[in-house]
């Protein structure tokens, strides 16, 4: 029964006035010399619209990943999520620390500049209004992607491995909103502060790191494939949308 009460809550969230409606799509997209596949969620109308690379969890591209991409599509911008995992999936830990291990870093990259690119070519995007955004595994490379790729102008990381170096930091173009969980075993809060500390020293425009008393990782999902996330933190996770809604609504659109 709970499934059902949040399936359908998750229908109204995709039917509320406050979102536009959304179109959906599988498609394919060129990566080096393969063929992978992307969800793609784009908002009704001619546009042109700006647009954000949606970047998958350890889990793969699963569909709490689509939901995101679809509730940022229903706020007026293209959003692609390449499938970086080339089709797997999971909700078992013991499996998503393979598919990590399994991942090579450059191809991840590669595959998510690849998405850039296929967007960029898109009629109804505009090629100066992209940003990018993932959580955990995605939210290291979301940062990645935007130290790698100018056309990334703005950065959104979520709970993601953080870099606290700032000669590291240099190519970054545009600023960069953290939300991270201050009980986060994985990345300590100590950590994300010398992040913070790095990017200002490096010049960069830091928007915001926000740290959520009492959140964990992984604290913005309320589910783990079928069973409830015990990390989950709703109000934390509400305030972490509001905060990326109004940035990329200041950053994306004019």
């Amino acid at each position: 029964m709970k499934r059902v009460i949040a399936g359908l809550g998750a229908m109204l969230l995709l039917a509320s006035p406050a979102l536009g409606q959304v179109k959906t799509s599988e498609i394919m997209i060129k990566s080096g010399d393969e063929e992978i596949k992307a969800f793609l969620a784009q908002p009704e109308g001619k546009g042109p619209f700006p647009a954000v690379v949606v970047i998958q969890e350890w889990w793969g591209l699963n569909d709490w990943i689509k939901d995101n991409a679809k509730r940022i599509a229903g706020k007026g911008y293209v959003a692609i999520a390449p499938d970086i995992y080339r089709g797997k999936v999971t909700d078992n830990p013991k499996v998503a620390s393979t598919l990590i291990k399994g991942l090579p870093k450059e191809r991840g990259l590669q595959d998510l500049k690849a998405a850039v690119t296929y967007i960029s070519a898109m009629p109804n995007v505009q090629k100066d209004r992209i940003g990018s955004i993932g959580w955990c595994m995605g939210g290291g490379y979301s940062l990645d992607l935007a130290l790698a790729d100018a056309r990334i102008h703005a950065c959104v990381m979520c709970y993601g491995r953080v870099i606290t170096d700032s000669a590291a930091l240099k190519s970054l173009k545009g600023p960069v909103l953290g939300i991270f969980g201050e009980e986060d075993k994985g990345i300590p809060a100590k950590g994300v502060r010398e992040f913070e500390a790095a990017l200002k020293q490096a010049g960069k425009t830091v928007e915001k790191i926000s740290i959520y008393p009492g959140a964990g990782h992984g604290f913005m999902r309320a589910m783990n494939g079928s069973q409830s996330n015990p990390e989950y933190r709703e109000a934390a996770a509400k305030d972490a949308w509001m905060q990326i809604d109004a940035f990329f609504a200041k950053t994306l659109t004019k």
